[in-house]
């Protein structure tokens, strides 16, 4: 009875580390999916009543750690635009880890700033409402976070 309960424990042992190999290389494909380009640190947004140019600095965004966002609105002219309310949230695609909603401040004649916070690595979803003259804009980008 014990050789025959070895082999079957060999081949326990083959399988088991087969499976755990395999599951090893299926994350490493997922991770490291050729082609896949990482979204532009700058993005520009053309919308009824001008233009927005949005930065993120030290582009990638790093998980965890404020990173600052950056938005240069101007008219259909190209003049700065004061006064503009905006506020953005942070959603990870493809993952329930939470999502980040902060505020951005006029720093500068049509410049706006605000801190992001990615949680985790990876790309996520920018949604930006942006409300001026009596109506609210909707733009969406996407950015990678990394650790």
């Amino acid at each position: 009875m014990l050789p025959h309960h070895k082999e079957h424990s060999s081949l326990f042992k083959f399988v088991f580390f087969f499976i755990i190999i395999a599951l090893l290389a299926g994350i490493a494909f997922i991770w490291l999916r050729p082609g896949e380009e990482a979204p532009p640190p700058v993005t520009e947004h053309a919308f009824e009543e001008g233009n927005i140019i949005w930065t993120i600095d030290a582009y990638p965004a790093k998980a965890l750690h404020r990173n600052s966002f950056i938005i240069d609105l101007t008219d259909l002219n190209g003049s700065p635009v004061k006064g503009a309310s905006f506020q953005v949230k942070l959603e990870m695609l493809d993952m329930v880890c939470g999502d980040y909603e902060f505020n951005m401040d006029e720093s500068a004649p049509g410049k706006y700033e605000g801190d992001g916070v990615p949680l985790m690595a990876g790309t996520w979803k920018a949604t930006l409402s942006l409300e001026m003259s009596d109506h609210t804009y909707t733009i969406v980008r996407l950015l990678r976070a990394v650790h």
